[in-house]
Formats: C-alpha cells, structure tokens, sequence
C-alpha cells in the first residue's frame, strides 16, 4: 500500500506532465494535450450524429452528450468521464473517442460535471451517480445490449467510486446492462495527494482521504455481476501512478475472486497519450472495447 514518505517529492509524483518524454516541458505536454482533444472532439462533433448539452442534474456541469444517435437502440454504449483532477478540463474537449466507436456501432455518452472548488469531491462523487442514473436509464429505454464505462484519471476515481456503491446499483434500474469499466491511468489513493497542490482547488481534508479513496472500498459484489474492469496505465506515467494502478488491481483481483480483471502497463506511452490514441481509427482502447462487444454481448 502507498505510504507517505519523507524522502518522497509527492509534488513531482502527483505531477503526470512531468513524466512525459515527448516534450523538452510539462508545460509542453498540457498544452499539446488541450489542443490535441480539442480539436479531436471538434472533428468529432462534425462527423457523428449527436445530441449536445442534455441535462442530467440542477448545476450547470451536470451535462452529458450523446453521440451516435443514428445508431441502433440496442448498440453498446461508452460512458467516458475526463479527468483533470476534478477542477481542470471539461465534457466539450472530451468527446474524442466518438468518431472511432462510432465506426464501430457503439455510442459515446460523454460526461460532465461541476469542478473544483465550485464543487467539493463528495458532490463530484454523487454528480456522477446522477449521471450514471441517467445513462442506465436511458439504455433501458433503447433497449441497449450493454453499458460500459471509461474514466481518465480523475475520471477513472470516478468510476471506481461508482462501481464500488452497490446500494447504488442494486436499486438503479438498468444497471444490470453494465458489461465493463476501463480505468486510465487513475487515482485511487489520495491519502498523498492531499499533501500537494492539487489539494488547494480540492480541499480534501484529511479525515476525509480513506472514505473518498476507491482503494478502500468494498467491490466483493462485482463478482456475482461479472463486470470486466480494465486497469490501465503509462509506462511513462509516475512511479506513484503505476503503483496505485497495480494495488487497485490488486484489491480488484484478491477480493472479486474473478478472472474478469485486468492491468496493462501500456509501451512507451505516457499520461495523455494513453488517451489521446482514443481520437484514432486504429487505437488499444477501441479494440478492447470492441473485443470485449463482440466476445460478451
């Protein structure tokens, strides 16, 4: 388990830009990143049928879009949430990956929701619930074969505290239609977090670092639910990164007893580019998910 240590720089850890060798600065990076998706999920919109801006709660973020409404009622659905450490980037530059599952005959369904310090991360937490409320409902009503969820970072926190809320999903209508989660690149322990700067728009105190962490939940009912989750992170992502990846699996696998879990470490690819390769034809993430379509559902 990550512990805090002196001898640690839980700055430059918490610090995904810094690790990247595609650019001479983080600077570089972020600012590629934010171009790079922005003008993906600009092509994106312009190429797949869509509906913009649906409301799924009474704040401003709680938005979500669907793109894809030309496809079946039945077709799989991706929920992809962005990350940002809850208080960066937004559901307009992250609906990239639309395009290529559109190809493919699966829906997108990008999530928003209010950011930091607007909001405080329990909020975020239950926003999300709103969402995924919406989303199993909606697939219910189409008659969807499957739904399926993908978090980046702070997204994929997000969705590790959706999946470990069974009270959550044993009263949801359609949440029996989950099928999976990819998690990239995620957070999962904030117990060091909150001794960085991330912590200043955050605010997590921190009695409240173990009950908002997905590595201290209980995800034993995911077993009788046979959902695959997928845990993926950069070789080029912090050591710090990598290891909560390998410990969420690691709870994952010890406690769900269940041979749908799994961790890859991806070659040569970084925070962003792990995601980034979302807006390509021919790209990892597409491919598990349209492997994992064409094998369950």
């Amino acid at each position: 388990m990550a512990l805090i240590t002196e001898n640690m720089d839980l700055e430059r850890e918490h610090s995904p830009s810094m690790w990247s060798r595609r650019f001479s600065s983080a600077q570089e990076v972020l600012q590629y990143h934010v171009n790079f998706v922005t003008t993906a999920s600009e092509i994106a919109v312009n190429n797949v049928p869509h509906k913009l801006e649906i409301e799924y709660g009474s704040t401003p973020g709680q938005k979500l879009d669907i793109l894809g409404t030309d496809l079946p009622d039945d077709s799989p659905i991706l929920v992809y949430i962005h990350g940002g450490y809850w208080q960066e980037l937004s559901r307009e530059i992250s609906r990239y990956p639309a395009q290529p599952l559109h190809k493919f005959r699966i829906k997108t369904m990008v999530v928003g929701y209010d950011l930091c310090p607007t909001a405080t991360l329990p909020e975020i937490i239950n926003q999300i619930q709103n969402a995924a409320r919406f989303v199993f409902e909606y697939a219910e009503k189409m008659g969807s074969r499957g739904v399926y969820f993908a978090g980046h970072s702070a997204g994929a926190h997000l969705v590790a505290k959706l999946l470990s809320n069974s009270d959550f999903l044993d009263n949801t209508p359609g949440s029996y239609r989950l099928q999976g989660a990819f998690l990239i690149s995620g957070v999962f322990d904030l117990r060091e977090l909150i001794h960085t700067s991330v912590n200043i728009a955050v605010q997590v105190p921190r009695e409240w670092a173990v009950p908002l962490s997905p590595q201290f939940d209980c995800f034993t009912h995911l077993q009788a639910r046979r959902v695959r989750v997928y845990i993926l992170a950069g070789q080029n992502d912090s050591p710090t990164f990598k290891k909560q990846s390998r410990e969420f699996y690691e709870l994952l696998y010890n406690t769900c007893l269940t041979q749908t879990m799994y961790l890859e470490i991806k070659d040569n690819m970084d925070h962003f580019d792990i995601v980034e390769c979302f807006a390509n034809d021919d790209n990892y993430l597409k491919n598990l998910l349209v492997y994992d379509v064409r094998k369950h559902l």
